[in-house]
């Protein structure tokens, strides 16, 4: 009887060591995210790089999209222990490197090398979780690894702040390998055993006998390294998107008109075929996690800085959307986790938690409105988010043959990756352009988000 509770927990003896290491992963990729985004202003003025800041940002999201494909090859190849943790290694090298750049030009180069790492982790993880766990326990690992970036999004850029005003910005990210090299360990001390190393077995083997298989219409297979390049066309497209929009060259338009062509003959080589018409199943999944985070990420980049610049909040005040939605995240993981709502209904009623929540964030625009209308807004795209990314995540990995989990773990991270870099990039110009004329250019980026999310919620319903 004992045997069969522990079973059922991700915290019994049997789990408790990946579970642990699992979670750590997630808790240093949350508290690394948080802590080198307070850093990079400070870094950037001091390297004199302003011009190079959002390339800084940019440069890492188009590295780690052609790392995902890599990763998807040689996780259903060997497993997904040596990809995880040789991420981890690469992560720590490009955080090394950054602390000691002398050049904002040696730093983008760090940041493209943290994006490699971060490329293989963000696959590798969730194939881990499939092997180590059994299909009825993955929900509630997901919800644990929502939980996990709760604390570092409360005192992570607070933390993060004193450490640079006090020591410098180069401590933040010196400091950071020091969690990931932890975490690695525990990683690996925790799943040794687990079944993390050697090719799939051709059929699931989860221990309630179940033997799912999403073969039909997956649409990715061919040679390893043709993902990988397409992947490489897709990231220089998005730079290039970003580029052309600011319109700074003489040749803006011909670069659009490249950016656009290319992103389209790219794309849809990466993804399941049925992606963009959103076909019941996988595809629908795969767009709507591309939707879905694209949308909340927009708006979580220019609301606190909307605060800011036209509400006249402390720093402290207007990141504080950014602690509501992760206590709210995690509490809709939560939700999932358990079963509450149904996986159907926690997409559903994700989706349109994030449009709500949008919604009522975006009356702020308004003068007349409180500021505390934002953070109720963000409470529920927080909440509705939490809901949708896990049980995204899990019914993935259940649509998946064990030899499909890389690779189609990989479309998920990377649909939503390149979704998101090249609307941030757009919006970004645009919003550039309006500076000066007042709402008009946050009223742009959350234009963008909502029609997004509304996008989503048409998709839960095929997903």
């Amino acid at each position: 009887m004992t045997g069969t509770i522990e079973r059922q927990t991700i915290w019994g003896a049997r789990y408790r060591g990946a579970t642990i290491g699992f979670f750590g992963l997630a808790f240093m990729v949350a508290y690394s995210s948080a802590a080198i985004t307070t850093a990079m202003p400070r870094a950037a003025d001091e390297l004199h790089g302003l011009p190079l800041y959002g390339l800084a940002f940019a440069v890492t999201m188009a590295t780690s999209v052609v790392t995902m494909t890599i990763a998807a090859a040689w996780i259903d190849r060997v497993g997904p222990q040596k990809p995880l943790l040789t991420g981890v290694a690469i992560y720590v090298a490009g955080l090394t490197l950054a602390a000691a750049a002398p050049t904002m030009e040696a730093l983008v180069a760090a940041r493209a090398l943290q994006g490699i790492g971060t490329g293989f982790d963000s696959v590798a993880l969730y194939v881990a979780i499939a092997r180590v766990f059994p299909a009825r326990l993955r929900p509630k690992m997901f919800g644990a690894l929502a939980a996990a970036w709760v604390l570092p999004s409360i005192v992570g850029p607070a933390l993060s702040g004193i450490i640079t005003d006090h020591f410098g910005w180069r401590w933040v990210f010196a400091t950071v390998p020091v969690l990931a090299t932890v975490a690695a360990v525990v990683v690996y001390a925790g799943t040794r055993g687990g079944g993390m190393n050697g090719t799939a077995p051709p059929e699931a083997t989860d221990d309630d006998g179940t033997s799912p298989t999403a073969r039909k219409g997956a649409g990715l297979g061919g040679s390893p390294w043709r993902k990988p390049l397409w992947a490489a066309v897709a990231a220089a497209s998005v730079l290039a998107l970003g580029d052309a929009s600011a319109r700074t060259q003489p040749w803006w338009a011909p670069e659009l008109a490249a950016a656009v062509v290319l992103l389209a003959i790219s794309v849809p080589r990466l993804l399941p075929t049925g992606t963009w018409r959103a076909a019941r199943g996988l595809p629908a999944l795969v767009l709507m996690r591309g939707l879905l985070g694209t949308a909340f990420s927009i708006a979580d980049v220019y609301l606190p800085l909307l605060m800011i610049d036209q509400r006249d909040l402390p720093a402290s005040l207007a990141g504080l959307s950014l602690t509501v939605g992760g206590v709210t995240w995690s509490i809709g993981a939560w939700l999932a986790g358990r079963g509450t709502p149904t996986p159907a209904w926690s997409l559903r009623l994700g989706a349109l938690g994030v449009l709500l929540g949008l919604l009522i964030a975006a009356l702020v625009l308004l003068p007349a409105m409180p500021v505390w209308i934002a953070w109720a807004g963000w409470a529920a795209a927080g909440l509705g988010i939490g809901l949708a990314y896990p049980t995204q995540s899990v019914l993935v990995l259940a649509k998946s043959a064990p030899h499909e989990q890389g690779r189609n773990s990989s479309a998920l991270a990377l649909n939503e990756t390149l979704t998101t870099a090249a609307a941030l990039s757009v919006v970004g110009a645009l919003f550039a352009a309006l500076l000066g004329t007042g709402m008009a250019g946050y009223g742009v980026a959350f234009a963008a988000a909502v029609l997004l999310a509304s996008a989503t919620v048409a998709v839960s319903w095929r997903a």
